[in-house]
């Protein structure tokens, strides 16, 4: 027993992966791809945090601000900001083939070629922002799965002032150029980070600005598969609906239209193991001996439930759900959800979304690229906006 101990922590400390910056030079962190056939240049940088969340250097960061800033002066229709942060088991290692850095560097590739083929008004320039943090400590499958809870504290921490910091200065440069457009999207722990992240944000911003209203930093954020507590997006919902939460698209002539699609997006596959199965029961150990409520109002979650569960898989909070039909990925809204706000969260079959790591797959694709041109993210002519109705607006006042 004590020689299969010590093979199993000598094998586990030689597949450790490293705390550490794996894109320390100029040229590593900030690079440009060709894109053959296409005359929309696609450029990306890299900025990298800690085990608590601290970037590892602000060049980094100073260095892919340059960058929008740099490409906005050499496109004349502005450009295309794509912030991503990774999930879990996934870090900024440039030379693992299989890893989220290389799967977000072709996804530009693939968002240049769209915006070829839809021609102007969209953006002729592509910018790709990658926030890496340390997901992944083992390579060992057993150990590797092990690692969930863990990681999710990390991720917790890296959900805090300079992530926070990074994604308002870079959004905020990418606006300051005429016809930009910004999508800000995350992956499992990483839809997790930006959720804590964005989230409050935009809540602060609608207190401060009210009906007046402003531009959203971000056109559309995307929540993959996130390791997100039903919970916060509770609180989120809640008060999107109370204070009259309304995202609307405003064109350069001064023309004012809702916007159909959502401001923020969470999507969570029925089939995905970690947020429906692992996420829960995680939840539960730690939640043991908490004191929670039971005076939520008809059709809503419990408060148990709330902080035991990811937002995907709680009723009530799910405002849509989407499936394949005779090969198409048919959205509809879920008739009772009391979430009728801009954060929809949006429940996917096992179709289009087999599992926690499977957000890439061309079911997947297309109802993210719906989603997107609802709110014509591509379209440089219009800005997203976000204003309210007034503070407790319109609702009841029942006691909570």
């Amino acid at each position: 027993m004590r020689a299969v101990a010590s093979l199993l922590v000598g094998v586990a400390a030689v597949a450790c992966i490293s705390n550490r910056a794996y894109n320390v030079e100029p040229d590593e962190y900030v690079r440009s791809e060709e894109v053959p056939g296409s005359n929309v240049p696609v450029d990306f940088a890299i900025i990298e945090f800690d085990e608590f969340g601290v970037l590892w250097t602000r060049d980094q960061l100073d260095a892919a601000i340059d960058l929008v800033a740099r490409a906005g002066a050499e496109s004349d229709l502005g450009i295309m900001l794509i912030v991503h942060v990774h999930g879990w088991n996934q870090n900024a290692d440039p030379d693992r083939e299989d890893g989220a850095l290389e799967t977000f560097r072709s996804s530009l590739v693939d968002l240049a070629e769209n915006l070829v083929a839809d021609g102007p008004p969209a953006p002729q320039r592509v910018v790709g922002v990658f926030l890496g943090w340390r997901g992944a400590t083992t390579r060992v499958p057993l150990f590797r799965e092990s690692t969930f809870w863990a990681r999710k504290q990390v991720a917790e921490r890296v959900a805090s002032y300079h992530a926070r910091e990074a994604m308002f200065r870079l959004t905020r440069r990418a606006k300051e150029i005429e016809g930009s457009k910004v999508v800000i999207s995350g992956h499992s722990m990483g839809g997790m980070i930006v959720g804590k992240t964005m989230g409050p944000a935009i809540s602060s911003l609608l207190l401060a600005f009210g009906e007046q209203g402003f531009p959203m930093l971000a056109d559309i954020v995307v929540l993959q598969n996130p390791a997100l507590d039903a919970l916060s997006s509770y609180q989120l919902v809640d008060f999107f609906k109370r204070i009259g939460a309304t995202a609307e698209l405003r064109s350069k002539d001064g023309s004012i239209q809702p916007a159909p699609g959502p401001l923020m997006v969470s999507v969570t596959s029925e089939a995905d193991w970690v947020t429906r199965v692992a996420y829960p029961i995680g939840q539960v150990v730690g939640a043991m001996g908490a004191s929670t409520r039971d005076d939520h109002l008809e059709g809503e979650p419990s408060q148990w439930r709330l902080i035991t569960r990811t937002n995907g898989h709680v009723d009530g909070l799910v405002s849509h759900r989407a499936t394949v039909v005779d090969g198409e990925v048919v959205v509809e809204r879920v008739p009772g959800s009391m979430n009728d706000t801009p954060f929809w969260i949006l429940s996917v079959s096992r179709e289009i979304s087999a599992g926690h790591e499977d957000v890439f797959g061309p079911y997947f694709m297309e109802l993210i690229e719906r989603l997107t041109k609802l709110n014509r993210v591509y379209d440089s002519d219009l800005q997203t906006w976000v204003r309210t109705r007034g503070f407790e607006a319109d609702l009841p006042q029942e006691p909570r």
